[in-house]
């Protein structure tokens, strides 16, 4: 016998068919309607069937996921969205250049520098007098800081061994910056702490991504140890945007 709702093939003495329909004998009677057999199931009523005919009740008592499972579940998805926007929300800010939070301390051989962890260290030519030593280089789409140390001349040496030669050749720094000018810019040196700091434009390739047209933040430390030359740079269009962060990346170096 087959049940006329689903077509189910029902087993002798099968009073109701899976699909939750009373089952009708020969002679299309159904016992149900009829009072021949028991009430129908109390989730009759309910209109959600499975391709066969399996109604979406007996499923679940079957498969014993009540309320408080499905709760559970949707605590549980709940709870990945939630990991994955948060994981998607710190990498799209550990890109932010400006975010404060993202920066980081990087060890240069005896110096540091505080920089945004954003800035990768690259192996990219930059453009260095031959007097220099190059600590670090380090980029990414939008800024990037280079670190020097400055080899002394012979001179030089003289100069930071007497006494009071460190304040004598910041002086003279000073006083050559002030008669300089740099792609039409004048120059116009400002002391932030230790540091002699200057700003200009400038064409460079290979240090940001995104344009080559660039503003340069120079700044100089004098120590006893030696002479050391910074720069950071971003695109010469948003240096308002920019240069308050860059200043505080030079103000962060270190050299022990």
């Amino acid at each position: 016998m087959r049940c006329q709702y689903c077509g189910r093939e029902a087993q002798p003495g099968q009073v109701y068919c899976e699909c939750g329909h009373p089952i009708s004998l020969s002679g299309g009677t159904d016992y149900g309607a009829s009072g021949g057999f028991p009430g129908p199931p109390s989730d009759y009523d309910r209109n959600w069937y499975t391709p066969d005919g399996r109604s979406l009740s007996s499923l679940e008592k079957k498969s014993g996921m009540g309320a408080g499972g499905k709760i559970l579940i949707m605590l549980i998805v709940l709870a990945i969205i939630g990991v994955g926007a948060f994981v998607g929300y710190k990498l799209i800010k550990g890109k932010d250049v400006l975010d404060e939070d993202s920066w980081e301390k990087r060890d240069l051989g005896g110096c540091t520098i505080t920089i945004p962890s954003a800035l990768e260290e690259s192996d990219n030519v930059i453009e260095l007098n031959q007097n220099y030593k190059k600590l670090g280089f380090f980029t990414s789409e939008n800024a990037a800081v280079y670190v020097t140390q400055y080899q002394l001349s012979a001179d030089e040496q003289s100069v930071l061994q007497a006494q009071g030669g460190v304040d004598t050749l910041k002086k003279n720094i000073i006083d050559t910056d002030k008669r300089r000018k740099i792609n039409g810019q004048q120059l116009d040196p400002k002391q932030r702490g230790d540091l002699i700091c200057v700003e200009y434009p400038a064409t460079k390739k290979n240090y940001i991504k995104s344009t080559d047209e660039v503003w340069i933040l120079n700044a100089t430390l004098v120590t006893q140890k030696g002479v050391y030359e910074l720069e950071a740079c971003c695109p010469k269009a948003d240096k308002d945007k920019y240069i308050d962060s860059m200043y505080k990346w030079l103000e962060s170096f270190k050299a022990d």
